[in-house]
């Protein structure tokens, strides 16, 4: 499996234009602790950043499990 990612880091805004989500279901989700983020230094006003490589590679994982799952049942 080869998975490509244009960007390590995307905006809020982003991801929630290329998943079709909110940004407040983005925010919550990053709140819960579902979509991690770039460290911020303290007092700083840089934008939240998202971890797409960490969101490639949760969804790389699941694909191998769902897989796996699949061809078990076919047996």
């Amino acid at each position: 499996m080869q998975i490509t990612i244009d960007t390590p880091y995307t905006t809020v805004r982003e991801l929630a234009r290329r998943s079709g989500q909110s940004e407040r279901a983005i925010r919550n989700d990053i709140e819960r602790g579902r979509i991690l983020v770039r460290a911020k230094t303290e007092g700083s006003k840089e934008a939240l950043l998202i971890n797409m490589v960490a969101l490639a590679m949760e969804a790389a994982d699941q694909a191998e499990r769902v897989s796996a799952k699949q061809t078990a049942s076919k047996r």
